[in-house]
């Protein structure tokens, strides 16, 4: 039972269910901006604009101590898998449907699963690694490699798929750094690694037609705020209610993407797709339920 008030509960499932639009929308203003730039480009001004918010937030709060750490090779770590796996993420997203590239990053926890013990020397039991291996053959579902034409196109699997690993790795390194670090700290840090990395590239830009245009003022506007709304959202979500109620939230971001999907290309989910994310959420959903029972049991 949890020990916070019901009020404050809903306020979090609140915050958790705008995170999960504002994801999406983040999505879909990253898709959108990838007609104008590369993915490394769109990853800067995902990051840029977070970057400059936190900064002056950290001023006037007057928490610019918080950026004091003992661990700066942890943070340079976790920015640089962190900011890989963006750039994945956005190049996935220029070549797929919405849906499908968010059902892919889905495929997180399940990686989870895997580097637990390697990583956290934290035991995994036969059911989680069922449910992963289950988790997975929703992944081969989707692909639906027996048609003659496949719904995803390989290369766009392959990188949706390694979105997924990266986002793995990001959340067991912050399982790994929550320890000792402050999430806001390690949030800023990332932010910061992946403005200069990805500035850094500027000079080989990979630069479209009209890249410079209102239009693409307008969608970077919309990319930075909708990824900013979302950082603080998402951070007080997990602040008011517990990470089992918030966890299963995320997967409304679906809904949204494939509302996303239909309103700008006209875009239906086939049926091995939606029974292929169903398969993947449904594996995600019993892995936090066991994850909680056992820290239940401990307690």
């Amino acid at each position: 039972m949890s020990n916070h008030p019901k009020s404050q509960i809903m306020m979090g499932i609140m915050f958790a269910t705008i995170n999960a639009f504002m994801l999406a929308g983040m999505s879909l203003f990253a898709k959108l901006l990838s007609t104008y730039f590369g993915p490394v480009e769109v990853t800067f001004f995902r990051n840029a604009f977070s970057l400059a918010a936190l900064f002056i937030w950290f001023i006037f709060a007057g928490k610019l101590t918080t950026l004091h750490t003992k661990r700066p090779f942890a943070h340079l770590f976790r920015g640089a898998i962190g900011t890989i796996g963006i750039v994945l993420g956005t190049w996935a997203l220029s070549m797929m449907p919405l849906a499908e590239t968010t059902i892919l990053l889905f495929t997180a926890p399940l990686f989870v699963v895997l580097l637990s013990y390697p990583v956290l020397k934290e035991p995994v039991g036969a059911y989680r690694l069922g449910a992963v291996l289950i988790g997975f053959t929703g992944v081969i579902i989707m692909a639906n490699p027996t048609a003659e034409t496949s719904t995803l196109p390989v290369l766009g699997l392959i990188v949706g798929l390694s979105w997924g690993f990266f986002a793995g790795c990001v959340d067991t390194c912050l399982r790994w750094m929550g320890k000792t670090e402050n999430a806001t700290t390690t949030v800023f840090y990332f932010v910061l690694f992946g403005t200069i990395t990805c500035g850094m590239h500027f000079p080989f830009a990979e630069v479209k037609p009209n890249s410079f245009s209102l239009d693409a003022f307008w969608i970077i506007i919309g990319l930075s705020t909708t990824g900013l709304l979302s950082l603080l959202a998402k951070t007080q979500s997990f602040r008011l209610a517990e990470a089992s109620l918030i966890a299963p939230i995320m997967y409304s971001m679906i809904i949204w993407t494939m509302l996303f999907d239909y309103l700008f290309w006209d875009k239906v989910p086939s049926m091995n797709v939606v029974l292929g994310a169903s398969i993947i959420i449904a594996s995600n959903i019993f892995i936090l339920y066991r994850e909680t029972a056992i820290k239940k049991k401990k307690t």
